[in-house]
């Protein structure tokens, strides 16, 4: 899910005070020196099964929670640093100040703002009208490219997810990736695969209720309509197996080689509004699934692609909207795993969590 950039960066500059502020812990937590012998199953011959006799014992005595489907030490670590910063929070937030301006205070009125439950239902969906307005006011396929250039600046998605990351083939450099995207589901699996039938139906069911959420005109049908987009999508994508070839997955191209590579898709827009207008080089992943990806785009309605980024937007913002839409999405069938749905008061609950993970 995207969060909006300069609050997460304003919570992990606020975790990274805090750890410079915290004392090094007198002992490690595991074993004199850090290593957790007492996992070890000495019933077990290393020859045998090393993984069942260095874990063994680990393993019988571990429950999985309840809201997870695995469990390991570093979703402990990951769980106990989520406390620690939810404890944090709630002394900060305990603080009222009306004009915060040190860290701690905007942290501190940005965990009340999300903990103000009746705040929220009031607002219902008005938190994400600005975002919506625009994709209203799009009026063409290239302004909507456009917006897509926003994924990780606000609630948007976009066909072709974007990213920085280490250069595959030059370490020393950094390099500006695009990979496929613009699936709701988990994989494209979930589009084509007639065993998924029911997963992709409550997705569809899903797609209509946030549609109504936000007050979208002709919602079910709508919803058909962004459904049966994202699976032409699907049918253009690479497979899990294929994304594994590093090789396969590193194609360079200049900003004018991609244009012509992929027409029909306003590329220079979507890089102008990600910020990247001075961008001369990319790294496309899916090569043979880009040109696809934007013949589709171009061929697709305006009103579909209108009600796509209308969808996505609500989905993204839902875990910070209202009730109807947080048990919407985690109700929602083959999206995520199934959780209880609790109370943002719940220490333990995904929606507390929310805000606690903006900030890792």
């Amino acid at each position: 899910m995207h969060r909006p950039f300069l609050l997460k960066s304003l919570l992990f500059l606020f975790v990274f005070v805090c750890i410079l502020r915290a004392q090094t812990p007198a002992r490690p937590q595991y074993g004199a020196w850090g290593f957790d012998l007492a996992g070890v199953d000495t019933k077990t011959k290393p020859g045998d099964d090393f993984f069942r006799y260095a874990n063994g014992t680990w393993i019988d005595k571990t429950q999985i929670p309840p809201d997870k489907p695995a469990y390991s030490l570093r979703l402990a670590m990951t769980d106990l640093t989520e406390q620690r910063l939810h404890e944090m929070m709630e002394t900060l937030a305990a603080k009222d100040v009306e004009n915060p301006s040190s860290l701690e205070e905007k942290v501190a009125a940005f965990y009340r703002s999300f903990m103000d439950e009746a705040g929220i239902e009031q607002l219902g969906a008005k938190s994400i009208e600005s975002v919506l307005s625009d994709v209203k006011k799009a009026e063409t396929r290239d302004d909507l490219a456009a917006l897509m250039g926003r994924e990780w600046l606000d609630y948007e998605s976009s066909l072709f997810s974007y990213g920085i990351e280490v250069d595959l083939k030059d370490p020393t450099k950094y390099a500006f990736y695009l990979r496929q995207g613009g699936l709701g589901l988990p994989d494209r699996d979930y589009y084509l695969k007639p065993e998924f039938e029911k997963q992709k139906a409550a997705y569809q069911t899903y797609v209509t209720t946030l549609l109504k959420l936000v007050a979208w005109p002709e919602a079910e049908a709508r919803a058909k309509d962004v459904v049966d987009f994202e699976t032409r999508i699907a049918e253009a994508s690479w497979t899990k197996a294929e994304q594994r070839n590093l090789d396969a997955i590193y194609n360079p191209l200049t900003v004018d080689e991609l244009a012509k590579f992929a027409p029909g898709f306003n590329w220079k827009g979507f890089l102008g509004t990600a910020k990247m207008d001075n961008l001369a080089r990319v790294v496309i992943a899916e090569k043979s699934a880009f040109p696809k990806l934007a013949e589709i785009y171009a061929k697709a309605p305006v009103e579909t692609i209108r009600a796509w980024h209308t969808f996505h937007i609500a989905d993204n913002g839902a875990p910070y909207l209202s009730k109807a839409f947080t048990t919407a999405t985690l109700s929602c069938a083959g999206r995520r795993s199934p959780v209880k749905r609790s109370n943002r008061r719940d220490g333990n609950g995904p929606l507390l969590r929310s805000v606690v993970a903006t900030s890792v």
